[in-house]
């Protein structure tokens, strides 16, 4: 019977260095392949697709002598951080000179609309952040629920009946959705304006990811409750 490690030896594609540059050619030219970097005791594997871009999860897996897995962990891939880090620099750089130094220097002709501006664009800025945030985590389980299932670690039948278990009504869900579907509602009608006003890529980009957000969201939702359904 084949080891946790041969079993992984298979699904790689492409061997290379968890470095910043190789995962830049990751993100460009080697979408859809499972790149590893090996050692003895612990493989980093990685893959990407065109859904997350640069924000994809790196896995690093140990292994014992008898080349069976005893700990994998993930984390953002070095793209990503850096990406993260020139588009937080890029979110704050916004702020501060759009925004809140402008009304700082105009704080006696101070109105109650300029407080409302800050806060569209507060909002706006969260939402995009969380709903990038929801892409990768759901990227992120279901590529380790896949890893886990070609290797034996668990089986899709057990992972989905998990996944069903877990309740879409906490209270932290509920006050999301109150704020998010109102958002993607509100990117929807921004991004078709912006193909009347001749945007069209940025447009038909808005619009793709918070349909899929959507449909993933509601999708999630209604195959647990139909599930519920035929167990009672």
């Amino acid at each position: 019977m084949k080891t946790h490690k041969e079993k992984i030896d298979k699904l790689i594609t492409l061997e290379k260095k968890n470095n910043l540059t190789n995962h830049i050619l990751t993100s460009l030219f080697n979408k859809g392949e499972t790149i590893a970097e090996k050692n003895m005791n612990e493989y980093i594997i990685w893959t990407s697709n065109y859904w997350v871009g640069f924000f994809y999860p790196i896995f690093k897996i140990n292994f014992e002598k008898d080349g069976e897995i005893t700990n994998i962990e993930s984390e953002l891939s070095l793209n990503g951080k850096l990406w993260r880090l020139i588009l937080s620099s890029l979110l704050i750089f916004f702020f501060a000179f759009f925004l809140i130094i402008p009304i700082i220097e105009n704080f006696k002709n101070f109105d109650f609309l300029m407080l409302i501006i800050l806060g569209v664009f507060s909002l706006l800025a969260f939402g995009f952040i969380w709903v990038f945030r929801r892409f990768y985590e759901n990227e992120t389980k279901n590529s380790f629920n896949e890893l886990k299932t070609l290797v034996g670690l668990d089986t899709k039948e057990n992972i989905k009946k998990k996944e069903n278990e877990k309740s879409e009504w906490t209270l932290k869900r509920i006050i999301l959705r109150v704020f998010i579907y109102p958002f993607a509602l509100f990117i929807i009608f921004i991004s078709c304006y912006g193909i009347y006003k001749g945007t069209f890529f940025r447009g038909i980009f808005g619009i793709l990811i918070t349909v899929a957000f959507l449909y993933t969201d509601i999708k999630i939702i209604w195959k647990k409750r139909k599930t519920k359904a035929n167990t009672v």
